[in-house]
């Protein structure tokens, strides 16, 4: 029996916590209207319990409706206090400082999951998405692009929404900075996906995390053929004339980050820091040493925050220095672990098993252990 629940995807799992009475009757119906489903004919002859039930979304029993999950995610006011993290977190850094300045917006996407993506889609169409029409000299058509091609945003989003785990609570994050925007979810894809067909768009999935977020997503257009989003992405930007987008996990797939850069011709002699880390290895690495000193003592011998910094935010370098100068003054302390990690920086686990993650692609740390119980330990550098 256990073995029967757990092959259950969790979106299609009972939960035991919400009634009919925490659905909303109004988001069933603006659903199955722009799904064009044969239920929208039923709308006003039926009960909501029986569109639940029709819809796969409940299960009638002799006593009692039986809410699946993905009907609380689909059609709750908030998702989030049935099954924590299932929610947008978008902030909007309004100088190059990002993290390291005040300036900034933040606002959090409620309600159906569906919802969530349309809104925050609408947020950045109107506040962030801007267009640029070129005369070319000599062609009767002038140029046009945006800074940002909405399809690959909305490619994007969808897929952090659809593809995260809802059996943890962190929320998918929206990050815009003044030159480019991430969208983290988590973890990543699972392991036995290649991280460069997936790069490529070319990677097949045996299997789905949220199949019934995947389909009914799929009746309202927010999802085309499974499989196909990495490659609409790639599609999008190229088309628009943009620079190729940044995909990044860790070796355990904890996280995927999907950064989609500002076009060339946006900004132009703005470029903050940290969009030429990410452009430019070699850039990145000599901005890093000239302006930030980050060198620390650890045991007598010299460590260097150095490497591909492709991967890092000017929050995360602040948190690796803050992390590395408290190690260095605790004596005998060059091994670490996330759970440590998160109590010396005061942030979640999570955040802090991505920050040692990156760490370690930096040559900073190297690694031993399974992924719950891994220990970081400083590298030596002769």
């Amino acid at each position: 029996m256990i073995l029967s629940i757990q092959s259950v995807p969790f979106d299609d799992r009972v939960n035991r916590k919400a009634t009919i009475e925490d659905l909303r009757r109004g988001y069933l119906e603006d659903f199955l209207r722009d799904s064009k489903s044969s239920l929208v004919d039923e709308i006003n002859k039926s009960s909501m319990e029986d569109l639940l039930v029709s819809l796969e979304v409940a299960d009638e029993t002799d006593t009692e409706l039986n809410i699946r999950n993905i009907g609380v995610l689909m059609f709750t006011e908030r998702p989030d206090k049935f099954i924590p993290g299932a929610q947008i977190d978008l902030v909007k850094f309004n100088t190059e400082e990002a993290e390291g300045s005040d300036d900034f917006f933040e606002k959090t996407f409620y309600g159906p999951i569906w919802k969530q993506v349309r809104d925050v889609l609408d947020y950045i169409n109107t506040n962030i998405i801007e267009e640029k029409v070129v005369k070319i000299q000599g062609q009767a058509e002038s140029e046009r692009y945006v800074n940002y091609p909405y399809n690959a945003l909305e490619e994007a989003i969808v897929n952090a929404v659809f593809h995260k785990s809802y059996r943890e609570p962190e929320p998918v994050e929206v990050r815009i900075y003044v030159d480019c925007i991430m969208i983290i979810n988590y973890p990543g894809v699972d392991k036995y996906i290649s991280q460069e067909k997936f790069k490529s768009g070319k990677a097949k999935a045996r299997k789905y995390r949220n199949r019934r977020i995947g389909e009914l997503f799929k009746e309202i257009d927010l999802s085309e053929k499974q499989g196909t989003g990495i490659t609409k992405i790639l599609r999008e930007l190229k088309k628009n004339g943009s620079p190729e987008p940044l995909f990044d996990m860790d070796e355990d797939r904890n996280y995927l980050e999907t950064t989609i850069f500002i076009r060339d011709g946006f900004n132009q002699g703005i470029m903050s820091e940290k969009m030429s880390e990410k452009m430019s290895e070699k850039n990145s690495r000599d901005s890093w040493k000239n302006n930030l000193d980050h060198r620390v003592i650890i045991d007598q011998k010299s460590f260097w925050i150095e490497g591909k910094y492709s991967t890092m935010s000017e929050l995360e370098l602040e948190r690796l220095h803050r992390l590395l100068v408290y190690m260095e003054h605790t004596k005998g302390f060059n091994a670490i672990t996330s759970a440590k990690a998160a109590k010396i920086l005061d942030i979640q686990p999570k955040t802090a098993a991505r920050l040692l993650s990156k760490a370690e692609k930096n040559n900073i740390f190297e690694s031993e252990g399974k992924t719950k119980n891994k220990i970081y330990r400083l590298k030596r550098i002769s």
